[in-house]
């Protein structure tokens, strides 16, 4: 909407209305008992209230003129949109309205998701655009003010780079003025102002933010240049969206200097290693609880955060929320619309720790003993409710794929476990009627925190040291060529996961050891980061996305996965009807639905018609 990038944080702004009224004297009176920019912005209090409604924009759920944004932000499905399309999550059937489309890759220029992402970034721009115009003429102390403009800054590149990630060249807007008719830039322009953004952060901010802990600083900047140039490198040399430029090159890549970008990667993860006081928390899971935000503001450069307390802040409903289903003593989570693929699975050891954290049963599941699908324990002071491993019975088949009487047995057939079953923890099976859901986001039980029972207050990891030492090895080995340098940070991050058990570290570095070091720098990557808006973007800068989502098993588990997890010799006594999908599950329906809809130029995200109709120069995206 042209008007969206005229509006200004909500505290600050009255609407006003246009009335028709003959000899109405009043209104020639200036309207000083209203607020408005000119006499709000006038304190360093107001910039204050004007650097939080910059950051508020993460986590909203609407904007001043636009309403309800549903899917715009982090805390209202902008997960949908930075997760997927990948080969590591595909969508349920169980609705396809709620931003699943994205999941299922048949989004378009009218999907919602689509047109409220854009409005919600441009939102957020406006905001920093705000402040960066008024705070020259407030009476505040310098130094501070530095501080104000380059968190604004920081912001703006922020809100910046998901757009440039998602739809290419954007207009490019720095005015908060704007009449919402810029034509759109090429991408070596869009990159070129976030990157001034950024760097003027990065030299200009302290170490600590103006929030503190929920602020970001040099680092987070820093993270961020790094992000970037690993992302353009990786495009440039892989030759990314060859082919889907667009009118007048708009989305190409020809501008980047790989090379230049991998060493400038380097340079700046090396400053946060070397000098930050980020640290990598020991236990891995507590990064995705509600209530271990300190263990998180250890770890985390920059998290889409939510307050605990229900009295601050907007509650989102945890519709949005990647997570196992609870039940009524715990808070509801409709895990059921996320489902892991098979291939996500087994990419991890069976002795990996990850695994049975980030892929789950549900908690309403009824086991053969009766009893529900959940284990109760304490983090910090708080309960929460782990998925317990699904156990099921199914019957047992002979060579010809028929079930084995058993008169003894109360189904009348022979009951096996699992035949999947290779751990004390949960397994991949397709026919066991026990679905497999994305566990990574945890929820503590429903009467410890003031929010109703379909509400979270998760604050999402964007930013976290583990991703800087894993950037730091891609660059490292595409600039230098040191395999070795890059995976002892890779070692550096597995040690974590294993609870710095060397040993098993050690056995998990062979057994994921491969010969092509891209590979094996991807495969950590996702299984450090899985639903963490990293995959989809890995796979499209490697240019590996048509390749993996079009190699989806669309019919059941792939063999091969589980030879590599378990070995030919357990893998050879599974009987091929146990890998079927059956008919209705949601990967029988999630799998096909992607791999059908999918198509090269989708890397791109459409110009929405919303956008296109009120500002006539937006061109869209080739293929669409």
């Amino acid at each position: 909407m042209r008007k969206i990038l005229t509006y200004i944080l909500s505290a600050s702004v009255v609407a006003l209305l246009s009335v028709s009224c003959e000899n109405a004297k009043f209104l020639d009176q200036y309207p000083y008992s209203q607020t408005s920019p000119e006499n709000f912005y006038n304190s360093q209090e107001s910039m204050r209230m004007a650097l939080i409604s910059c950051y508020e924009i993460i986590n909203t759920n609407k904007i001043p003129g636009a309403g309800n944004m549903q899917r715009g932000s982090y805390a209202q499905g902008l997960l949908y949109i930075m997760n997927t399309p990948s080969d590591d999550m595909v969508a349920s059937s169980s609705s396809s309205n709620e931003g699943l489309e994205m999941m299922w890759a048949n989004y378009n220029e009218s999907t919602q998701c689509v047109r409220d992402f854009w409005k919600v970034q441009y939102a957020g721009i406006n905001r920093c655009n705000t402040l960066l115009h008024y705070i020259e003429d407030i009476d505040m102390d310098p130094a501070l003010k530095e501080q104000y403009k380059a968190e604004a800054r920081f912001l703006r590149a922020f809100y910046y780079y998901h757009l440039a990630w998602n739809f290419g060249g954007v207009p490019i807007v720095l005015s908060h003025e704007s009449n919402g008719q810029e034509p759109r830039a090429t991408l070596e322009k869009v990159y070129g102002q976030i990157f001034d953004d950024l760097d003027y952060a990065y030299t200009t901010l302290n170490t600590t933010g103006v929030f503190q802990t929920s602020s970001a600083n040099k680092y987070t900047a820093a993270a961020y240049i790094a992000r970037i140039c690993n992302y353009l490198a990786a495009c440039k040399n892989n030759n990314a969206g060859a082919g889907l430029e667009g009118e007048g090159n708009l989305n190409s890549f020809a501008f980047v200097d790989a090379d230049a970008m991998y060493k400038r990667s380097k340079e700046v993860c090396e400053d946060i290693i070397l000098n930050s006081s980020y640290k990598l928390i020991p236990d891995y899971t507590n990064l995705f609880r509600e209530t271990t935000k300190s263990q998180q503001y250890q770890e985390c450069l920059f998290l889409a955060e939510l307050p605990l307390s229900g009295s601050e802040g907007y509650w989102p409903n945890s519709f949005y929320l990647p997570s196992p289903t609870c039940n009524a003593d715990s808070p509801t989570v409709w895990g059921g619309r996320f489902v892991p693929t098979p291939r996500a699975f087994y990419m991890y050891s069976k002795n990996d720790p990850r695994r049975d954290h980030n892929m789950t049963g549900r908690m309403q599941d009824v086991h053969p003993d009766g009893h529900m699908g959940k284990i109760e324990i304490r983090v910090d002071g708080y309960t929460y409710y782990n998925p317990d491993p699904p156990r099921t019975e199914v019957n047992e088949l002979d060579a010809s794929g028929n079930p084995i009487k058993d008169e003894s047995s109360a189904t009348g057939y022979k009951q096996i476990e699992s035949p999947l079953y290779d751990s004390p923890t949960q397994t991949y099976l397709a026919t066991a009627g026990i679905q497999v859901c994305p566990g990574k986001y945890r929820l503590c039980k429903i009467d410890q925190l003031q929010r109703t029972y379909n509400q979270h207050c998760v604050s999402f990891p964007l930013m976290r040291l583990a991703d800087v030492y894993l950037m730091y090895a891609e660059a490292v080995y595409f600039h230098d060529g040191d395999e070795g340098t890059a995976r002892e940070y890779l070692r550096k991050v597995l040690l974590r996961a294993c609870g710095n058990d060397e040993t098993l570290c050690d056995q998990l570095m062979t057994e994921y050891r491969r010969d092509n070091f891209t590979d094996e720098l991807l495969e950590s990557r996702e299984r450090e980061l899985i639903f963490e808006c990293s995959r989809k973007w890995d796979l499209i800068r490697f240019n590996q996305i048509d390749q993996k989502i079009s190699s989806l098993n669309k019919s059941g588990v792939d063999r091969s996965d589980i030879e590599r997890v378990l070995g030919k010799e357990a893998a050879d006594k599974i009987h091929d009807n146990y890998l079927i999908f059956p008919s209705d599950a949601y990967l029988k329906i999630g799998i096909p639905t992607l791999v059908d809809n999918w198509e090269s130029y989708k890397i791109w995200l459409p110009i929405s018609e919303e956008q296109r109709g009120v500002n006539k120069s937006l061109t869209q995206n080739y293929g669409w």
